[in-house]
């Protein structure tokens, strides 16, 4: 059996100790982030001009909640958001056309379909993550990621009750990317300006917005989070 001098077994406990120190911080780091983290910490509110990449473009509401931070420097905030507006002239006529081929190819021609003004609509439910940037700046940038879960329902006087509007309606999830600048004006209140993308299986779009956010008082999030204990003196 091989025998170890002193210094190599205290060589092989240092290396051993070198590689277990990154290991024990990277496991800290991972520990910061915790869902029991996050609190009910305020409401924001914006105004948004989306740009949908079939329908023309229209204004939508988003409400949201501040979770507070899941970790060092990420936010969780879900919102709700909804539009409204009309498929575009050129879209309408390639549904049109699409239709008149299909009743060609069944056998019974039915040329000149006129679907009419068709309305698009989308209700969706968001959760992001936001990776917020300090600066020594007034402005504070974030970035982040998120999913949706879009509600989108079509609507016209020529479509409704036929296959055409259940084509439109669907339940369909989403991926969001965002980006955004945030500006204090009060101790807790904040003017934000924002830009995002959304990409679902039926519509997409991107869309910039401006709005508010406050946050509340702490005796008003909720769970109220316990003070910090203060710090051990050592003594008795």
């Amino acid at each position: 059996m091989p025998r170890f001098s002193r210094s190599t077994a205290g060589l092989a406990a240092a290396l051993l100790a070198a590689l277990a120190g990154p290991a024990r911080a990277a496991a800290q780091d991972m520990a910061d982030y915790d869902y029991e983290n996050l609190v009910l910490s305020g409401v924001g509110v914006h105004v948004a001009e989306i740009f949908p990449s079939r329908s023309e473009p229209t204004l939508g509401l988003n409400v949201r909640v501040d979770l507070g931070l899941l970790g060092p420097n990420v936010r969780i905030t879900p919102g709700l958001t909804f539009w409204s507006t009309r498929l575009r002239d050129g879209e309408v006529q390639r549904m049109e056309d699409r239709i008149e081929a299909a009743c060609e190819r069944g056998g019974v021609p039915c040329p000149g379909i006129d679907l009419g003004e068709v309305e698009i609509s989308d209700m969706s439910l968001d959760v992001d993550a936001h990776f917020l940037w300090a600066t020594d700046y007034v402005v504070e940038p974030y970035a982040g990621a998120g999913v949706s879960l879009h509600l989108l329902n079509g609507r016209g006087d020529f479509i409704d009750d036929t296959f055409v509007e259940e084509l439109l309606d669907a339940i369909a999830p989403g991926l969001n990317l965002v980006g955004g600048l945030e500006v204090p004006v009060a101790e807790n209140l904040r003017v934000l300006g924002e830009a995002r993308g959304v990409l679902t299986g039926n519509v997409r779009y991107i869309s910039l917005s401006v709005g508010g956010a406050w946050r509340f008082p702490p005796r008003l999030q909720r769970p109220v989070m316990p003070p910090p204990p203060p710090p051990s003196t050592g003594g008795r």
